[in-house]
């Protein structure tokens, strides 16, 4: 009958794969939640996260198989994580289920690299139900069958988890306590220690702040079983939607689709195609995920966690208010700017050079100027230059004495970008503002025009160097040193912690170093043509 083919295939299948799903339980989106395949992501997210995951195996069959199971888990403190994890499987006329505890532990290396390792502990049952295999009258009497029973057994894995950056690198061993799983000697499987081992790892490529790609792969190695390898790769868009594919070795692929709201809670589904040997019985295999980041990210953990509910550096409204932010104060040092430009230029030169006249019509001192109704201008050196923000640049404000038709003298302040469009001459520069130097023996490490953020001032390139390399050994990489004229004091050395073209991106580097708090001062540095 082909209900006895679909039975006997699937006690064939516990048989051959020795229960290996109640072991390293098989999930197509276990990048979601790596908890489940190794305890040393307990904790991982830096949130409070909850998820509730189900996967109904070969669709349009009867009795088919389930994977389901729920875990929480959260950070605790600065390095001590806890979490929790109940399950329960299906697989025929066999059941079983189980809860267990975890706990984890954050080793810190650098700013950029960390370890983290975790162990569990519980119990689980495994039941096998005698009355499926009654309702099957063509193996009712089968011998082998009648002397199964449930049963108890205690759980216990271990794992570890290298993180560098968005790159992790995990090893887990799901069976730290060997058990039977059933009890009939045709069907007993002893799974000892050590015969199972998990190797996971994930990197995560930010494309912009909208778009990130996300490759995973998981090795799965038995001593009982054949080894298999798994590959996803997602790609997420725009803080809401991820799409991906998967394939498992020796199974097939899978198609992954999800979605995030405000990147706090994710639904997640993917469908596998069903296996050569089961077609026209089964369509496939669907899997649902449900998880939810509960609170705001936890301080103790927030620089080494990652998750992937809440997967770029900064949220979309974070960026949002970040924008607006800046907005607003470029908006405010305008309008400032612009009120205090209009007072000065109402007000008469406290001082009016001599007009000697050269062969041109025009004064010496003097160039030909292109604004309506003037002759000729010069820069006022007497004035200070002025500095406000205009949609994200920095332009400079130098105060020029005009010469008019009629031969009378105004003063006028006339905004030039600050990178690219700055008057020649001797002109007093607003602080934390110099000028490139071109040429020169430095000229390999002169600073380019630009906002960059300065970590330190000093007088020769050796000191420079040896700070460089301090912060580097701190874990801070990305610091150089490099020339810069016009710094105060005999210092024309510094060490650039980023180099910038726009100041809104100086700004933005700047509050980050800053935050780091072995480095004692950190500022922005225009440099100017």
């Amino acid at each position: 009958m082909k209900l006895k083919a679909i039975l006997t295939a699937i006690i064939g299948l516990i048989a051959i794969t020795n229960l290996q799903a109640q072991d390293q339980r098989l999930y197509s989106q276990f990048f979601m939640n790596p908890y489940v395949i190794n305890p040393a992501y307990v904790g991982s997210t830096g949130y409070s996260t909850l998820f509730v995951v189900h996967r109904q195996q070969w669709l349009g069959l009867e009795d088919a198989p389930f994977n389901s199971h729920v875990t929480y888990h959260t950070p605790i403190n600065k390095t001590v994580s806890f979490g929790g994890m109940a399950y329960n499987n299906s697989i025929g006329p066999l059941n079983s289920s189980g809860a267990k505890a975890s706990g984890g532990y954050l080793m810190k290396i650098d700013r950029k690299q960390y370890v983290r390792f975790g162990f569990s502990a519980g119990v689980g049952y495994t039941g096998y139900n005698i009355d499926y295999t009654n309702q099957q009258s063509e193996v009712i009497n089968d011998p082998a069958l009648q002397d199964l029973s449930g049963t108890m057994f205690a759980l216990a894995d271990a794992g570890a988890v290298y993180f560098y950056e968005n790159f992790s690198l995990g090893l887990a061993i799901p069976n730290l306590v060997g058990h039977e799983t059933v009890t009939t000697e045709g069907f007993s499987v002893n799974l000892k220690p050590h015969e199972n081992l998990t190797l996971n790892g994930g990197y995560r490529y930010e494309i912009n702040k909208t778009m990130a790609i996300e490759p995973h792969i998981i090795y799965r190695f038995s001593i009982v079983n054949m080894p298999q390898y798994e590959a996803a790769v997602m790609a997420h868009l725009g803080h809401i939607v991820w799409a991906g594919l998967s394939y498992r070795q020796d199974y097939g692929g899978s198609v992954l689709l999800g979605i995030k709201v405000k990147e706090t809670w994710a639904l997640g589904l993917s469908y596998e195609y069903g296996q050569n040997d089961l077609d026209g019985i089964s369509t496939g295999s669907l899997e649902l995920s449900f998880g939810i980041n509960i609170g705001k990210k936890k301080k103790a953990q927030k620089r080494n966690s990652i998750s992937f509910i809440q997967n770029f550096d900064k949220t979309k409204v974070e960026l949002e208010r970040a924008a607006e932010r800046r907005r607003l104060a470029a908006e405010k040092r305008r309008k400032a700017a612009q009120d205090k430009n209009t007072t000065e230029i109402a007000a008469k030169p406290t001082e009016e050079p001599k007009e000697i006249e050269n062969q041109n019509g025009i004064p010496e001192g003097m160039v030909a100027s292109n604004d309506p109704g003037i002759i000729a201008e010069k820069v006022d050196d007497t004035k200070a230059v002025k500095d406000r923000m205009n949609d994200g640049r920095m332009e400079l404000g130098v105060t020029y004495i005009q010469m008019k038709t009629d031969s009378s003298l105004i003063s006028k302040v006339k905004w030039h970008d600050a990178l690219t469009d700055m008057p020649e001459g001797k002109i007093s520069l607003p602080g934390n503002t110099v000028r490139k130097k071109t040429g020169g023996r430095h000229s390999l490490l002169e600073l380019p025009a630009g906002h960059h953020v300065i970590a330190g001032e000093f007088k020769t390139l050796d000191e420079a160097e040896a700070y460089s390399d301090k912060i580097f050994n701190m874990g801070f990489h990305g610091a150089n040193p490099a020339h810069a004229e016009g710094l105060e004091g005999d210092k024309k050395w510094v060490v650039v912690v980023h180099k910038g073209a726009t100041m809104a991106q100086a700004e933005e580097e700047q509050v980050k170093w800053s935050k780091r708090q072995q480095l004692a001062h950190v500022y922005i540095l225009n440099v100017v043509d």
